[in-house]
Formats: structure tokens, C-alpha cells, sequence
């Protein structure tokens, strides 16, 4: 098998530091995100609920911007306002509350209320951080490897 070596002309190719400069570009951005992914995703992770008994007390509906296979449009949701043994009220989306009606709502551990405890997150959300992990790996990998000389025969 023949040794293979980088060629130190690199006719039409981008200078190597272009190269580096913008893989390390794509390193730092997607770096990013990816401490912003595990961030959110550890913290519902860790973020435990309780259920707390609370009182129907008031609803609103609120316009919000949609967005399907066909194009993004309003649509209404509904909000109800309920309130909390120490007497704070809070909204909580439900489509299923009465007003006047007594309601198991869950709150976390970080003061948010939901009508359903949150989700935690799944297998596909834990593999979308390891795979930004990686890729800023390889990115960064790739544009300290794009500054190193080719060696010569």
C-alpha cells in the first residue's frame, strides 16, 4: 500500500486558514448550541413536580403564531387563571378546566404550573446533545487538522 500524504500545493482549495478560521466558526456555533441543548434539557430533567390543589378562578384566550405543513397562521389558545393554596394565581393552557371548578394542577420545582406534569426528556433528545457534542468535536478537530503543514517527501 502506498503512503499517502497531504500535497502541500492545494490548487484550487481555499487557503488553509480560511479553512481553519471558518470550521472553527462552525465549532463555536454549534458549540453553543450544544451547551444550550444540555443546559435545557438537564434542567427538565432534574425539575421535579408536585401536585397542588388549586381554584379555577378566571380564563383568557390568547392568539399565538402556528406554524404547519401548510404554512404558519393564529390560532387561539385557551388560558385559564388559577389559584394556589398560598394564594398566588398563576395561568395554566387547558382546553379542559371550568371555571369555579377545583383543579390538580403540578408544580415544579421551579414555580412553573401545569395542568399535566412536563415530560421528561426522551432518548432522541439526549442523542440530539451527544451528536452536537460530536460534531463540535469534529469540527474543532477538523480546523486545528486543516492548520497543520503537509509533510513533505
Amino acid at each position: 500500500m502506498a503512503d499517502v500524504r497531504r500535497t502541500p500545493v492545494r490548487a484550487g482549495y481555499p487557503p488553509r486558514r480560511l479553512t481553519a478560521v471558518v470550521l472553527a466558526i462552525g465549532a463555536i456555533a454549534l458549540g453553543a448550541f450544544a451547551v444550550s441543548a444540555i443546559g435545557e434539557t438537564t434542567s427538565r430533567a432534574i425539575t421535579s413536580t408536585s401536585p397542588v390543589a388549586a381554584i379555577v378562578v378566571g380564563e383568557r384566550t390568547e392568539e399565538r403564531l402556528v406554524a404547519d405543513r401548510r404554512g404558519s397562521r393564529y390560532a387561539p389558545f385557551r388560558f385559564v387563571i388559577v389559584e394556589l393554596p398560598d394564594g398566588t394565581t398563576a395561568d395554566v393552557r387547558s382546553d379542559d378546566l371550568a371555571v369555579g371548578a377545583d383543579a390538580a394542577v403540578y408544580r415544579s420545582s421551579t414555580g412553573d404550573v401545569f395542568e399535566t406534569p412536563p415530560r421528561a426528556p426522551g432518548p432522541l433528545e439526549w442523542a440530539v446533545c451527544a451528536s452536537a457534542v460530536a460534531g463540535t468535536l469534529a469540527l474543532g478537530a477538523g480546523a486545528v487538522r486543516s492548520m497543520v503543514p503537509a509533510k513533505q517527501s
